[in-house]
């Protein structure tokens, strides 16, 4: 009798059920989204394609690396199932090594679009400013501490006003006087 109630128990169903549509459900769909990235290598003179160059990306979180195949006559390489993050780029060409000094971020299922020119002592991106390393990044004010001061003081200033200007009103009845 306890067997019958067991096999006839919603729960037991339940369970069976889910192990069941685990077991269909690709593992693939569970893990995290992965993003791509895409794009050409050219030489210094941004025209020539450069072929047998190879993309490499780091993860800056966790120091994974992911190494392209490399590029063909045209160029153009592809980086597939990227996890989506920040990653730090460099090139290996057949005339020297290139590391790039700014971090990009892929986003899980969409493609990045990246096309790189070669040139030594400098990085350059195509459609892209240059960025210099020891260029100091210049600070917004509001990320000061005097900004977030003044935001405070505004924030509790309209709060207040609102408060205020709420606090008088009263519903309009005929019947009160």
């Amino acid at each position: 009798m306890l067997r019958n109630e067991i096999y006839r128990s919603p729960v037991l169903s339940g369970i069976v059920l889910l192990a069941f549509i685990l077991l269909l459900l690709p593992a693939e769909t569970l893990a995290a989204p992965t993003g791509s990235l895409v794009g050409f290598i050219y030489g210094g003179d941004m025209k020539t394609p450069v072929q047998n160059a190879v993309v490499k990306v780091r993860n800056v979180d966790d120091g994974q690396e992911y190494v392209s195949t490399p590029t063909d006559a045209s160029g153009s390489y592809k980086l597939d199932k990227l996890k989506e993050g920040k990653y730090i780029l460099g090139i290996t060409a057949p005339d020297g090594d290139y590391n790039f000094p700014y971090v990009m971020v892929i986003k899980g299922g969409e493609i990045g679009k990246l096309s790189l020119a070669l040139k030594s002592g400098a990085a350059s991106g195509l459609g892209q400013e240059t960025v210099e390393p020891t260029q100091k990044e210049k600070v917004s004010f509001f990320k000061t501490p005097m900004g977030i001061a003044v935001l405070m003081v505004a924030t509790t200033l309209a709060l207040y006003g609102t408060f205020k200007l709420l606090e008088g009103k009263e519903e309009a009845s005929p019947s009160k006087k």
